[in-house]
């Protein structure tokens, strides 16, 4: 069963790869994700990340800049039922070229259901997360509400009996709920990399992350692969205050 959900998510990375047409960026994406443990039901988050493109091809003739492309800033605080199933609600920044004259800028929250269960060594992972939008119009100052639905579905095995060693996926979908969408299927995320464990309260993570995106009305799309060099740090008050 662990080997077929392996394979599984292999597949939906692989096939991201190959139904790609235009290449147009290649990068890097560091990325913080810390967390503390609150109370035995309650859980906080920050997770920040931004992404540099290094190399572009071209689209369509044109050659974008190498440039910071984005980055994103996300608070959320979490209440697990139980060991298996939680809920999340977060506030969001993102801003998109904030280098340049054309920046875009994004307040976003979201409410979020994630379900996670282990088979053997294997944790397998699901999410569904609803987007509330309000992404800022630069001509005329508007920000109107959008809205999208996004599932993820990931795993994490240990590559070693002590489980220092481990390797991560997971592939997320991204689903405008607006009429005025340029596509209702808007983005796919796509990650496969390894983790090393430091101690308890520290990992390393390497590996690649593609993003596809839609962005015209004749789908024509944006790919960008990148390098992702992630610290995941972890704090659990609950032993602080035993101590």
């Amino acid at each position: 069963m662990t080997v077929k959900n392996i394979i599984f998510l292999v597949s939906l990375f692989s096939f991201q790869l190959i139904c790609a047409q235009d290449l147009n960026q290649i990068g890097v994406f560091p990325t913080i994700d810390h967390s503390g443990t609150l109370t035995d039901k309650l859980e906080y988050s920050l997770y920040y990340f931004g992404a540099f493109n290094i190399k572009n091809t071209a689209i369509n003739g044109s050659l974008p800049p190498a440039n910071l492309s984005f980055v994103y800033a996300e608070q959320a605080l979490t209440y697990s039922l139980n060991s298996n199933l939680s809920f999340t609600g977060s506030y969001v920044f993102e801003k998109v070229n904030p280098t340049k004259d054309n920046f875009r800028n994004e307040n976003r929250f979201y409410l979020q259901m994630g379900y996670q269960y282990n088979l053997n060594r294997t944790t397998l992972k699901h999410r569904l997360r609803f987007d509330g939008r309000f992404i800022q119009d630069r001509v005329t100052g508007d920000r109107p509400f959008t809205s999208r639905l996004r599932y993820k579905i990931g795993l994490e095995t240990p590559l070693q009996k002590n489980n220092k060693v481990y390797l991560s996926l997971y592939n997320e979908f991204f689903f405008n709920l607006d009429k005025s969408a340029i596509a209702i299927y808007g983005e796919d995320w796509a990650y496969a990399a390894l983790g090393f464990k430091i101690d308890k309260n520290n990992k390393i993570e390497a590996g690649a992350l593609s993003i596809f995106g839609v962005y015209n009305k004749q789908n024509d799309f944006n790919r960008s692969y990148y390098l992702q060099l992630t610290w995941i740090n972890h704090v659990d008050f609950r032993a602080t205050k035993k101590i």
